[in-house]
């Protein structure tokens, strides 16, 4: 198992991936609806196409609201309580099971 700083940075580049991703996805959404709403027949966006462009707005708004939030609660845990201890593999604790006498 790596240390909490590992983690840590692991499910922040994981975020920033799925950040880039939604967002490139909802830049090629849009593009891709307002180029039917400038070539269709008919003027203007469907109500659809307004939907599915909230949606994915709301997404994104949501995927880095998450990543935000979870940032600020872990600052306040460390300003609170100090770095999380870290305990190396070597000095994991004895399996109860391993250590019964009989």
């Amino acid at each position: 198992m790596g240390s909490s700083s590992s983690e840590y940075r692991g499910a922040e580049l994981v975020a920033v991936i799925l950040a880039a991703s939604l967002g490139l996805a909802l830049n090629l959404l849009m593009f891709a609806v307002l180029w039917d709403a400038l070539r269709s027949d008919t003027p203007g966006l469907s109500e659809n196409a307004t939907q599915v462009i909230i949606a994915g707005f709301g997404g994104i708004i949501g995927l880095l609201g998450g990543y935000v939030g979870g940032r600020a609660v872990e600052r306040s845990r460390q300003e609170r309580l100090g770095p999380i201890p870290t305990q190396p593999a070597d000095d994991a604790p004895p399996d109860p099971q391993e250590t019964r006498v009989a």
